[in-house]
């Protein structure tokens, strides 16, 4: 069933309602029941926009990983935990890699 088809149907039923009195509410457990449909129908197609955004968040995943997994042996070498690093002082590093 398209989605103009059921408006169609829609708009059908509501003119041929009778008016509603001023002082009338929702039957109870309505607002419930209309709740569970409109999480109940899934669109059949899905969005695309949706489908590709996870798939570039995966690929992007995946090229951060290789860039980790290339560049391990530098990562490891800028925290390890030697006694000589310990000692030295920054300032002086900071003022080496200015010159």
């Amino acid at each position: 069933m398209s989605a103009d088809n059921s408006w169609q149907k829609l708009a059908a039923a509501a003119r041929r309602a009778p008016a509603a009195k001023a002082d009338e509410s929702a039957p109870y457990g309505f607002s419930t029941r209309v709740a569970a449909l409109a999480f109940q129908q899934q669109p059949s197609g899905g969005n695309a926009f949706a489908r590709y955004s996870v798939r570039a968040a995966a690929f992007a995943c995946a090229l951060a990983l290789g860039a980790v997994a290339i560049n391990y042996t530098a990562i490891k070498g800028a925290f390890s935990d030697d006694a000589s690093s310990a000692t030295d002082d920054p300032i002086s590093e900071v003022v080496d890699l200015g010159s």
